[in-house]
């Protein structure tokens, strides 16, 4: 009988970075997430509807502290609806970093990021915001056996198992 061998995340990891001579073939760059990253691909493109489309806009050019009640709220539960569903669907996703290596998707989950974290910073200099919850997962990658943290722009593709639909007769 054989043994199960249980993976554990580890807790201290290295983040990703992309090769600094990495060439992007701007013909066939997908830019539609929502066909390159699947599930996530469409919470980053509803989310960024949101922002763009909000009311109260010019909260997310101020820090998290100063935003009103209904934006906290609203981007509060948003994460946490997208968080959820991403702990259901996130289980080896197999994934395609920019530099081409494939590597293992185990975990992600959205995190708020205001007008003042570093992430934002062509947010501040031109003054838009289009986002303010972004994806960070961790990746398991075979070839070097080691653990990642990710951004979701570091991540080219992402391969969901399609789900079929049954036909009604």
């Amino acid at each position: 009988m054989g043994k199960i061998v249980e993976f554990k995340i580890p807790e201290n990891m290295r983040r990703y970075s992309e090769p600094e001579d990495f060439f992007v073939d701007m013909e066939s760059f997908e830019f539609d997430l929502r066909s390159t990253l699947g599930p996530i691909g469409k919470m980053i493109h509803d989310h960024k509807h949101m922002v763009l489309n909000w009311l109260h806009y010019g909260d997310f050019l101020k820090p998290f502290k100063d935003w009103q009640t209904l934006t906290k709220e609203t981007v509060v539960k948003q994460k946490m609806s997208f968080n959820n569903a991403l702990e259901k669907k996130v289980k080896d996703i197999p994934v395609e970093l920019l530099g081409g290596e494939k590597a293992l998707l185990k975990r992600a989950v959205f995190k708020i990021r205001d007008i003042e974290d570093e992430r934002q910073e062509v947010a501040r200099v031109v003054g838009i915001v289009s986002e303010v919850l972004y994806l960070e997962g961790i990746i398991y990658h075979p070839a070097s056996m080691t653990w990642m943290k990710v951004e979701d722009y570091q991540i080219k593709k992402a391969e969901f198992p399609k789900i079929r639909e049954c036909k009604k007769k």
